[in-house]
Parts: C-alpha cells; sequence; structure tokens
C-alpha cells in the first residue's frame, strides 16, 4: 500500500487500519519521510504529542532541511514560550494553563466588520434612499452591529478562563463558575478522537462518578482549542493522576449524560 492510499485511509477516519497500513510499509523503508509524516500526523490526531515529537526529531535526523520537520520544530519552540507566558504556578506544587479567548478574538473581528458595514451603509444611503428607510436601517443595525456583539457577550460569560492542574486534583473556570474535581471523583481521565466533516477534532473528557454529575469537555484541536501549551498539560496531568485514555468518540459510552464542553 502507498503512501496516498493511506492518506486517503486516514481521511476516511480509517486510523487504526491506517497504523497498520504505516507500520507494514516503514518496516519496508524504515527512512520513508512521507510515511513517517502520516505516523506524526495519526499521533497528533490522537493526542500522543510525546510519540509525534520522537517521529519529528527522527524526521529531522534523516532530513534536516525538511520544510515541514522545520515548521514542526519551530511549533514547539513556540508551545515552549506558551508555557511560560500562559501558564503559572498555584499553590500546592500545581500549574493554571490561562486559556486564549480565540472565540472572543474571532467574534469581536466580526463585530467591529459588521459596524464599518453599518457605517458604509448610512454613507450610501444618499445614494440610495431605499437604505434610508426605518425597515432597512433597523434591520441592517440588528444583524450587523447587535447580533455580533450580542454573541461577544454570551461568549465571554461563558467561555473557558483557566485549566488549573494540581496534585489534589483539577479545576476549570469560566467567568461565572468553577469545575472543580478531587483525582478521586473521576472515573475516566481520556483524550477522545472524533472525526468531522472539517477534519478531526480532540477533546479532553473528564467523566466524573457521580452520575448526577456532568462530565466535562475541552477542546484540544490545534486550530480551534483556547488551551496553550496543551502538551505541558498533559504531562502535568499524568505527573499529578495517571495518563489519559485514548480513545475513539464512538466507543465512549456516556449515557445520557451531556457534557459541558468548552
Amino acid at each position: 500500500m502507498h503512501v496516498k492510499q493511506i492518506t486517503e485511509i486516514i481521511d476516511a477516519g480509517a486510523t487504526e487500519e491506517a497504523q497498520e497500513a504505516l507500520e507494514q510499509l516503514l518496516s519496508l523503508g524504515p527512512n520513508n519521510t512521507a510515511a513517517l509524516k502520516l505516523k506524526a500526523r495519526l499521533y497528533e490526531h490522537a493526542g500522543r504529542f510525546q510519540e509525534e515529537s520522537k517521529v519529528w526529531d527522527r524526521i529531522a535526523t534523516i532530513d534536516r532541511e525538511d520544510p515541514d520537520a522545520v515548521a514542526y520544530l519551530l511549533r514547539r519552540q513556540v508551545e515552549d514560550r506558551e508555557h511560560f507566558y500562559f501558564t503559572d504556578e498555584v499553590p500546592g506544587g500545581g500549574r493554571r494553563f490561562v486559556a486564549y479567548p480565540r472565540s472572543l478574538v474571532q467574534l469581536s473581528a466580526l463585530g467591529l466588520l459588521g459596524c464599518v458595514t453599518f457605517l458604509l451603509t448610512t454613507r450610501l444611503s444618499s445614494l440610495y434612499p431605499v437604505l434610508a428607510s426605518a425597515e432597512i436601517m433597523l434591520s441592517s443595525f440588528g444583524l450587523l452591529v447587535m447580533m455580533p456583539w450580542v454573541a461577544i457577550i454570551a461568549v465571554y460569560v461563558r467561555s473557558i478562563r483557566y485549566v488549573a492542574v494540581a496534585p489534589s486534583g483539577i479545576t476549570v473556570g469560566t467567568r461565572l463558575r468553577r469545575y472543580s474535581f478531587n483525582w478521586a471523583d473521576l472515573s475516566r481521565v481520556c483524550l477522545v478522537q472524533s472525526q468531522r466533516p472539517k477534519g478531526p477534532r480532540l477533546s479532553l473528557m473528564l467523566l466524573p462518578k457521580n452520575p448526577a454529575t456532568r462530565p466535562v469537555e475541552i477542546d484540544l484541536t490545534q486550530n480551534s482549542t483556547a488551551i496553550r501549551a496543551r502538551t505541558y498539560l498533559l504531562q502535568d496531568i499524568a505527573r499529578f493522576h495517571s495518563e489519559p485514555e485514548y480513545l475513539k468518540r464512538e466507543t465512549l459510552d456516556l449515557g445520557k449524560a451531556r457534557p459541558t464542553s468548552f
């Protein structure tokens, strides 16, 4: 099986089949950098960041000028700096990971664009009188100005502020409340991989032993997570509790519980 075929298998979500095919391909050519890159991709999608790092180190050893390997090493350096700037120590030996308000920034940009568009609409009303009607003006104001800013306020209130990991447990903080769990109160801590039309999603799932307590799900997908230095977050969880389980979403039985998602 060739790299192109394995890539198609990965895109279809059959990661286990792709892993087996990659191992067979690499047994024939251990220095096949294209196959190694696919292996690193599978590790990233599963949240196995330490294994991913080892694969990229091997690729860099084979070809020090490989552009993808250089890009990964730069990304790893960025994460090291994020660990310095976006985390701080908490009493008792733990660490707090401050969330980056990615969704809030995106909505704020959309709200600014809406305000500018509304102002342009009012300026054009002198050329196009239909735009000056009360119905059009009120509709434009509601759609372009009010709706984005209502969404901004809602996201601001609900968005995650930090994740604190300590020897005693883990806490997820928002603007309004905190979700705190002692390690003994959790039945499972999982890294859950799911396949979506727009790409794979990775999330950290905290599953309480008490069925009356809702699970907490934190997005850890590279391009959408609010958590900086996610590799260090998982390392601290493994240090204070245990290494998370690696699961596919379809194998995770949540029963009737609906997770609180961030």
